[in-house]
């Protein structure tokens, strides 16, 4: 794991990031670089503050994850 990656790890995030990732994510311009927005969704999920989050974001965060790795 990179420093960058580790440092990365416990930054607060804001619920508008999360909503711009999954934004992001639903619009096909992202072909390359999904791989990473879908990573720091998967970061976001395991982070201590995803329970701050609003109820529908997670879920919606759980769903596009659920749904790349199956």
């Amino acid at each position: 794991m990179s420093e960058r990656e580790s440092s990365g790890r416990d930054r607060p995030f804001s619920t508008e990031a999360v909503g711009t990732l999954i934004w992001l994510l639903d619009g096909h311009g992202l072909d390359r670089r999904r791989y990473s927005v879908l990573n720091r969704l998967r970061r976001v999920r395991d982070s201590s503050q995803f329970e701050t989050l609003p109820d529908a974001l997670r879920q919606q965060v759980r769903q596009i994850i659920a749904d790349a790795e199956s």
